[in-house]
């Protein structure tokens, strides 16, 4: 129903924040969209609905500047930060590419990305933690694209009215309704909030609890011997069980989501928050994809791949993004969306602002402690082969050494 009544006047209004956006840049700003334009080499790994809506905001883009060029490619996601940084070290690649937050240091590290600090550009629609995300010791290398988080999704079919709570958790499964989460140290941090007492640090600087995290692997530990929640490791293709209609409820990202829903059916799949208590909520990790450009890009090419970016997230495209894929949420704060209209974004929405937004400084001094470190403790705990206490005493040891 969104494609059919998507306004065609946005064309038209979509030039004035991108003017305003490029505040620095007067001499692309100032001039006429007939007299723009250049070549723009553009990567992504989005497929399906994502790659549609992509596809779709492009044309809209060619529409309005003609005399650009666009060239946009498909990469996977596994070979498209390893392709980019072999190509920008000999001047080619993308001008631009969206990216994960957390890929981003390295390819910093090998001055890769172009420091847009010069740009003067105006960031004031974006979300503060997303570009915290993008940001490294004071210095800008990418503008954020769209976010996604960890929800809670529910079989309609199988449930009425969807659990809100850790306990209600446990009645549910008690019904015998089977609740599946992804067993893995990441996949489970959301639930480390919940028992957080320092919940502001924790959310705005990615500073890790040591006492939440073992009262939330005490829970887990004690909810893994019920046979109704699923402590599942990923291989397991949880995530294509419960779209197949065999589960009650499953933890999932957002990104899911579009998959999901043609497997399963957008009529059968409720979305809602993540469960917490009566004094605390969730706290799932946010990550922000970012667009990135290339070091190796002319200081004009830049410019215009600035303006295309612009265009991607001002809030009549954002819009479009949340509506159209309803996985992705949203970077543009201004964006507002019914209710009504949209529950699964509002969901997405309301979940993101409780979520742990990690700034790029912490991913830069935190490493891969989470691989090396935390995941074995995590498994470890599970298994019955250490305490929760002692798993969150030797990894904050470990985390709070590798910031000092």
């Amino acid at each position: 129903m969104y494609r059919r009544f998507y306004p065609i006047f946005l064309l038209a209004i979509a030039i004035v924040p991108i003017a305003l956006f490029l505040s620095g840049c007067g001499d692309i700003a100032s001039e006429d969209k007939e007299r723009i334009h250049g070549r723009l080499l553009f990567w992504h790994s989005f497929e399906g609905q994502e790659a549609e809506t992509l596809d779709s905001m492009l044309d809209q883009y060619r529409e309005l500047y003609p005399k650009i060029k666009i060239v946009d490619e498909f990469v996977t996601e596994k070979k498209i930060k390893e392709q980019f940084n072999m190509q920008s070290q000999s001047g080619l690649g993308p001008d631009l590419m969206i990216s994960s937050f957390d890929d981003m240091v390295p390819m910093i590290r090998a001055d890769a990305l172009a420091n847009l600090n010069d740009y003067n550009l105006d960031l004031s629609s974006y979300l503060p933690r997303a570009i915290r995300q993008v940001t490294l010791n004071g210095n800008l290398y990418g503008l954020p694209f769209s976010l996604k988080t960890q929800v809670l999704c529910y079989n309609k079919t199988k449930v009425e009215q969807p659990l809100k709570t850790l306990p209600e958790m446990i009645t549910e499964a008690e019904a015998e309704r089977q609740i599946a989460i992804n067993s893995n140290f990441l996949d489970t941090l959301w639930g480390m909030e919940i028992f957080c007492s320092q919940s502001k640090n924790t959310k705005e600087y990615g500073l890790f609890d040591t006492q939440a995290w073992a009262h939330w692997l005490e829970w887990l530990r004690y909810v893994q011997k019920d046979p109704h929640i699923i402590l599942a490791d990923k291989s397991t293709a949880i995530d294509r069980v419960f779209a197949e209609g065999k589960l009650a409820y499953y933890v999932c990202h957002s990104e899911e989501i579009s998959n999901i829903q043609e497997t399963l059916g957008a009529d059968k799949l409720g979305v809602t928050t993540l469960p917490g208590t009566e004094n605390g909520k969730a706290g799932p990790l946010l990550y922000t994809k970012a667009i990135v450009f290339n070091e190796a890009s002319s200081r004009s090419t830049t410019k215009l791949a600035l303006q295309l970016a612009a265009f991607l997230t001002n809030v009549e495209q954002q819009t479009k993004l949340a509506l159209e894929t309803e996985s992705l949420i949203p970077v543009n704060s201004k964006v507002k969306l019914d209710r009504r209209l949209s529950p699964i974004q509002a969901v997405l929405i309301a979940q993101s602002k409780t979520a742990i937004a990690v700034s790029l400084d912490y991913v830069n001094d935190f490493g891969n402690a989470d691989q090396r470190y935390g995941e074995p403790y995590y498994r470890l705990v599970m298994a019955g082969e250490m305490s929760p206490e002692e798993a969150a005493e030797k990894f904050a040891e470990i985390i709070e050494g590798s910031i000092e």
